[in-house]
């Protein structure tokens, strides 16, 4: 008989909260988001994007064409949805911090999970570094 594997059930954070649940919901709130491959290029290590402003409607991105189907080009604006999207499901999952701060001032993950972090007050030393 096969079984099969299913991603464990994502929770809200809550008003009070420890260190350890704060890792434990972030690792499982990264793992659902990976399975979604349109979110990929977002939780690689490093990636940054802009605010959203007027100025910068794209957040930064550019377009990819290449020689894929158009409907599969990552454009800049299709990368945004999804960028938008992603960030909305954070947001969703992490009542407590303002939608906007995570969806429009965000600049990446780890300003994410530093102000999440600094909303619980949990320092970040060098020893705790996530």
């Amino acid at each position: 008989m096969a079984s099969t594997l299913h991603a464990p059930k994502q929770w809200c954070l809550s008003k009070v909260e420890t260190i350890n649940s704060f890792v434990n919901w972030k690792q499982i709130l990264l793992y659902c988001l990976s399975l979604d491959n349109n979110f990929a290029p977002f939780l690689a290590e490093g990636v940054t994007w802009l605010k959203k402003m007027k100025a910068q409607p794209l957040r930064g991105f550019e377009d990819y064409v290449s020689d894929i189907a158009a409907s599969k080009c990552r454009t800049a604006q299709r990368k945004v949805s999804f960028l938008e999207l992603m960030l909305g499901q954070i947001a969703n999952y992490c009542p407590l911090v303002s939608r906007s701060t995570l969806v429009k001032n965000s600049t990446s993950l780890k300003f994410i999970w530093q102000t999440i972090r600094q909303h619980f007050g949990f320092q970040v030393t060098g020893a705790h570094i996530y």
